[in-house]
């Protein structure tokens, strides 16, 4: 696989090539992705020696090949484009000093530079290329990559380049008068040329967390013991005892960071929500960046929790059941939490929708703005429990003469329940209504509900077991509660057998 993979290299390379091919370069990223291992560095010296090629187009076209596997191939390349040995060989053959006038091709600079005038200047396309890619490589990954503590070698390299040249001798005299400083100058970077790079806020649940830190582990593990270093073997022996699970201490809560993911989510929830709330009639928000971009992560986020909310749903096996065919409580609470964000969500792109379309009087339900506590509740939803000494029947029945008329039993989660009290001689008549506003449909549910063992309960079945998506009272079941042993009490207080 090895030999294939640095032939595929060369192939995509060859200096009879005058134009990159795409499908080639992503076959060699998904190869690398396929195999790991050695491959990451395999690609990443071959390249860098073809960087150095004495063809132009060669040269550009192995910078394009890194460039992709960068941006395709994760932490595993990443880590090897950070490493001493590839940033030397990288700027191998620029010159100590910029060449006077030199500048990229392009005329826009970003603010580290603007100390330095520009002028129009004979231009290499290898060194632009290569100043492009490392002030990309220093943004996207040095600096807001949750792994940015193993790329401070890119930083690095940076700041040599951007100070004096790859071959400075004392940086601290150089800082003392940055304006003189003959350094090199980087482009300006399009947004959109790092957007791969930089940590997205797309979800990730808790396996695809867990997953990816494994993958990164196995990576610096692999890096370390190849280095070899005494400083590096105690680092890889640390990373050993975590990977194992020897060193608890350090080992990492995937399901704590799934909730910290959900949390933030809906504080981005939270702040659009309270945007659209300031948005005045006749006002257009189509235009406004900030809006935008919620929005689209509102969207996105939702999208996912909905595909999660469907594994959860089909995976019942997995998640465990309980003897009486009723989900756990762990499968309760992962569901509980999914569907509580994917209602929130639907609340605020639907305030946003009404507002695009110039409807401006619409109410939502507002996302909660910091994290609630949520106490696990018992599967039954009323516990009559007669064992108590302060509850007695009568005590019961007394408390139910004051539910008269409806009665909200569970208002959560965008599922309501409620219930139509009477009473009729020694018995109440109980009807429950289901009512689902959220947007998805609400399969399989079971009220539950225990009395004393001195009164009777008769649980009629429900009219359906599926409440369909923003119905209201659409699903009924009716119940009733007898106590032949005690007396029916009347308006006045009097009782008859």
């Amino acid at each position: 696989m090895s030999v294939r993979l640095q032939q595929l290299v060369e192939c995509a390379c060859s200096p009879q090539r005058f134009e990159p091919d795409l499908s080639l370069n992503l076959e060699i990223c998904e190869l690398i992705k396929k195999k790991q291992g050695s491959s990451p560095r395999l690609v990443a010296m071959t390249l860098v020696r073809l960087i150095n090629s004495k063809r132009v187009n060669q040269a550009l076209l192995a910078l394009t090949l890194l460039d992709n596997c960068v941006k395709n191939c994760g932490y595993p390349f990443h880590l090897q484009i950070a490493t001493k040995e590839f940033l030397n060989y990288l700027v191998r053959k620029f010159p100590e000093r910029p060449p006077q006038g030199y500048a990229p091709v392009s005329t826009q600079w970003n603010h580290f530079d603007s100390a330095f005038a520009t002028k129009p200047s004979v231009s290499n396309p290898v060194m632009d290329r290569i100043l492009y890619m490392m002030k990309e490589w220093k943004v996207a990954l040095a600096d807001k990559s949750r792994h940015r503590a193993d790329f401070s070698l890119i930083k690095d390299m940076y700041r040599l380049l951007r100070y004096k040249g790859p071959h400075l001798m004392n940086i601290k005299q150089c800082l003392k008068d940055l304006m003189h400083l003959p350094g090199y100058r980087f482009p300006e970077i399009v947004e959109s040329s790092i957007s791969t790079l930089v940590p997205d806020d797309s979800l990730k649940s808790a396996e695809e967390l867990e997953e990816e830190e494994r993958t990164a582990q196995s990576a610096k593990l692999q890096e370390l013991i190849r280095r070899g270093r005494p400083q590096d073997l105690v680092e890889a022996n640390k990373l050993i005892k975590v990977i194992s699970g020897y060193d608890q201490r350090h080992q990492t809560n995937y399901k704590e960071r799934f909730a910290e993911e959900i949390q933030k989510i809906q504080d981005k929830a939270a702040v659009l929500s309270n945007m659209l709330d300031a948005v005045k009639e006749g006002q257009k928000i189509d235009n406004n960046t900030a809006m935008t971009d919620l929005k689209n992560t509102c969207t996105n986020a939702q999208l996912k929790i909905q595909r999660m909310i469907k594994d959860e749903e089909q995976d019942t096996d997995k998640l465990g059941m309980e003897e009486n065919g009723m989900p756990t409580q762990k499968y309760n609470l992962v569901l509980e939490e999914l569907l509580t964000m994917n209602e929130t969500l639907g609340n605020v792109l639907a305030k946003y929708a009404d507002i695009q379309r110039g409807i401006y009087n619409t109410h939502y339900d507002r996302p909660a703005e910091s994290p609630e506590t949520i106490e696990i509740q018992p599967i039954s939803l009323i516990d009559l429990d007669d064992d108590l000494p302060s509850q007695s029947p009568v005590d019961t029945m007394d408390k139910l003469s004051d539910m008269f008329g409806l009665v909200v039993l569970l208002d959560k989660n965008g599922l309501r329940i409620l219930l139509n009290v009477t009473q009729a001689g020694l018995s109440w008549q109980l009807t429950a209504l289901y009512s689902n506003r959220s947007t998805a449909a609400m399969e399989n549910m079971m009220l539950q509900l225990a009395v004393p063992k001195s009164m009777r309960l008769k649980m009629g079945p429900q009219s359906s077991q599926l409440i369909p998506p923003k119905s209201e009272d659409s699903v009924s079941q009716n119940i009733t509660i007898e106590n032949p042993n005690k007396t029916a009490r009347n308006r006045c207080g009097y009782g008859t057998k």
